[in-house]
C-alpha cells in the first residue's frame, strides 16, 4: 500500500533543505551579531590558551563558541519555522535542556572535576522544570498553577548555600515572599488571561542564577560560568517556545534613531546619577582607570554577560508580560518594571538604599530606551555603558 505523505513532515523537510540559504540570509541580516560573536570567541580564546593546556583550552573554547552561537545567533533565527519544528516532536523541545546539561557534564569531565551525582541531578532539574512550566503554560489562573510556581521557587530558595550576612538572608526571604502579595494583588479581571506558569518559569531561572543554585562550573578561572551561559540560551529557547521571542526586538541592526535614543537616555541618567552619586558619596573617581584595551574588553564582557541578559529578563520579558496581561499605560508599566529592577539589587551592600534608588532610576531609562526603539539590544547598550563607566571611572 502506498503511504500518504505527511504534509507537516514535508513542510519541515523543505525547511531543512532551505536551511543553508536561510543561514546565509540570517548572517547577512544580523552581521553585527556575528561580529560580536567573533570578538567574544577571540577574546575568550586568548584567555583560555594563556591559562590552560592546549587540549583543554580548545575544548572549553569549543563549548564557549557553541553557547555564544546559541545566544547571539538567536537574533537571526526564523522563529516561526523553529516553532513549527519544535511542535512536530516533543523530544525536540526537551532536547535543548538535555543538550545543555550534557555540555555541563562534559566540561566537568574535561576539567577533571570530581563526580557529584546530586549536583548533576540538581543541574538537570533546574533546566527541565522551567521547560515543563512553559510547555504546560496556558492563559489561565488555577490553583494548581499557583502551587507549581510556589513549589518550584521553594525548591530553589529553601535549600542551598546559606547567606553570609543579614542582608543576604533578608534578600532570600524577600525573594520567596514577594510573589505572594504580588499575586494576591493581581487585578482579578486580568486573571483569565494571565500566563502564570510562564511567569513562574521566568522567576525560576532568574532565581537559579541570582541565588547561585548551579554547581560551580566555570569555563576558565575568572571567566564566565558555563551554567549561566546555558541559562541564557535556554531562556531564549523558552521565549521562542512560548511565542514571546518577537517581543524582545532581539536584533543588532540599529538605525540612527536607535543610536540617538541610546545617547539621549544615557545623558538623562547621567544628569541624575552623577550629582546624586557624588553628593551621597556613593561613587568616587577611580584612582587608576584601566588601559584602553582592558577597558574595551570590559565593555564587551559587560554588554554580553550583564547588560543584555538583564535587559532580556526585565525589559524584554517582565515588562512586556506585565504590559500584555495588565493592559496598563506604558508609563505605568515602566514604573512597575523599574521598581522591580531596583528591588532586585537589594543584595548589594553596603549602601543598599542608595543602590536601589540608582538602580530604579537606571531601570527607568533602560526601559525608556526599549520602548523608544523596540530593541532589547539598544536598552542593553545603555545598561552596559552605565555599568562600564562605573567600573572604569569610579569606585
Amino acid at each position: 500500500m502506498k503511504e500518504t505523505p505527511n504534509p507537516d513532515f514535508a513542510g519541515i523537510h523543505e525547511e531543512v533543505r532551505a536551511a543553508p540559504a536561510g543561514l546565509m540570509a540570517a548572517l547577512r541580516k544580523e552581521w553585527p551579531g556575528l561580529g560580536l560573536w567573533i570578538a567574544a570567541v577571540l577574546g575568550f580564546g586568548s584567555l583560555a590558551f594563556r591559562q590552560e593546556e592546549p587540549g583543554v583550552a580548545l575544548s572549553v573554547l569549543t563549548l564557549f563558541a557553541v553557547l555564544m552561537g546559541g545566544y547571539l545567533g538567536s537574533a537571526g533565527l526564523p522563529v516561526d519555522s523553529v516553532r513549527r519544528w519544535m511542535g512536530a516532536d516533543i523530544r525536540r523541545i526537551y532536547g535543548i535542556p538535555f543538550a545543555l546539561w550534557f555540555g555541563g557534564g562534559l566540561l566537568r569531565i574535561i576539567r577533571g572535576a570530581s563526580f557529584d551525582f546530586g549536583a548533576l541531578l540538581l543541574g538537570l532539574a533546574i533546566l527541565l522544570i522551567p521547560t515543563m512550566m512553559v510547555v504546560h503554560n496556558r492563559a489561565r489562573w488555577k490553583a494548581i498553577d499557583v502551587l507549581m510556581v510556589a513549589g518550584s521557587l521553594a525548591f530553589l530558595l529553601i535549600p542551598g548555600p546559606s547567606p553570609s550576612d543579614p542582608v543576604g538572608w533578608a534578600f532570600r526571604i524577600g525573594a520567596g515572599l514577594w510573589p505572594i502579595p504580588f499575586l494576591l494583588g493581581w487585578p482579578r479581571e486580568t486573571r483569565s488571561r494571565s500566563h502564570l506558569l510562564f511567569f513562574g518559569a521566568v522567576l525560576f531561572l532568574w532565581y537559579a542564577v541570582e541565588f547561585q543554585r548551579f554547581p560551580e562550573n566555570p569555563l576558565i578561572a575568572g571567566g564566565p560560568s558555563y551554567d549561566h551561559l546555558a541559562v541564557i540560551v535556554l531562556f531564549l529557547w523558552l521565549l521562542i517556545l512560548a511565542g514571546r521571542f518577537p517581543d524582545l526586538g532581539f536584533t543588532f541592526r540599529w538605525t540612527w534613531r536607535d543610536v540617538g535614543a541610546v545617547g539621549l537616555n544615557l545623558a538623562g541618567f547621567a544628569a541624575f546619577a552623577l550629582p546624586f552619586g557624588l553628593l551621597t558619596d556613593f561613587i568616587a573617581p577611580a584612582a587608576s582607570p584601566p588601559g584602553l584595551p582592558e577597558a574595551l574588553i570590559r565593555l564587551l564582557a559587560i554588554y554580553l554577560f550583564i547588560g543584555l541578559p538583564e535587559e532580556i529578563l526585565f525589559r524584554g520579558t517582565l515588562h512586556v508580560h506585565f504590559q500584555r496581561v495588565l493592559g496598563w499605560p506604558p508609563l505605568r508599566t515602566l514604573i512597575l518594571s523599574s521598581l522591580l529592577f531596583g528591588l532586585a539589587h537589594l543584595n548589594n551592600p553596603p549602601k543598599v538604599g542608595l543602590y536601589v534608588i540608582l538602580a530604579t532610576v537606571a531601570g527607568f531609562f533602560y526601559g525608556r530606551t526599549y520602548l523608544q526603539t523596540g530593541k532589547v539590544t539598544a536598552a542593553a547598550m545603555v545598561h552596559a555603558v552605565v555599568d562600564w563607566v562605573w567600573s572604569v571611572l569610579f569606585r
